[in-house]
């Protein structure tokens, strides 16, 4: 896929990743609070998969930064992003480098990460940290989160042709490749 495809394919990912996560903002928390299954990670996943690390990696800034400012919790984005980023970093590293784990695997750990960073973020910002007693909570409902993302992921690349996220150019030959 060549970059101008790949721009304006993260950018539809992008506005897709901000409404799954101000709908999902409009549904209480599961479990404990801040408990959140992450839909919105599938197309920060997808973007990482299909377009390239730093393409899902602008995807998932831009989500976090634009999502926290458009639900008036401009203060969650010291808590989203940089659990975000660890989990996203983490996931893409099981993605390109454990050719064997699946993608289901691979975003599972990435809730776990994710929903442990945030707890921890949110214990060191608000000098509470009897507040880690919900990591537990947090991480069971990153697990099935992560499960649930994964699946989706999983299925949409195994699925949806290639050809849908790729461009076809003309060679020298004449035909398409």
């Amino acid at each position: 896929m060549n970059t101008p495809k790949k721009i304006v394919s993260s950018g539809f990912l992008t506005a897709f990743a901000l409404i799954a996560f101000m709908l999902e903002n409009l549904f209480p928390p599961l479990l404990v609070v801040g408990g959140r299954i992450g839909i919105a990670n599938f197309f920060v996943l997808i973007a990482g998969i299909c377009c390239g690390f730093w393409y899902g990696f602008a995807v998932l800034i831009l989500k976090a930064v634009l999502g926290s400012l458009l639900s008036g919790n401009a203060s969650a984005v010291l808590y989203s992003l940089p659990a975000g980023a660890i989990a996203y970093t983490v996931q893409m590293l099981i993605v390109l480098y454990m050719p064997k784990a699946s993608v289901v695997a691979a975003s599972v750990v990435g809730g776990v990460i994710n929903a442990s960073v945030q707890n921890a973020a949110f214990c060191l910002i608000t000098s509470t940290p009897e507040y880690i007693v919900y990591l537990p909570y947090l991480a069971f409902v990153g697990l099935i989160g992560g499960a649930i993302v994964g699946t989706a992921v999983f299925i949409t690349i195994k699925f949806v042709p290639l050809k849908i996220f790729q461009q076809k150019t003309q060679g020298d030959n004449g035909e398409n490749t």
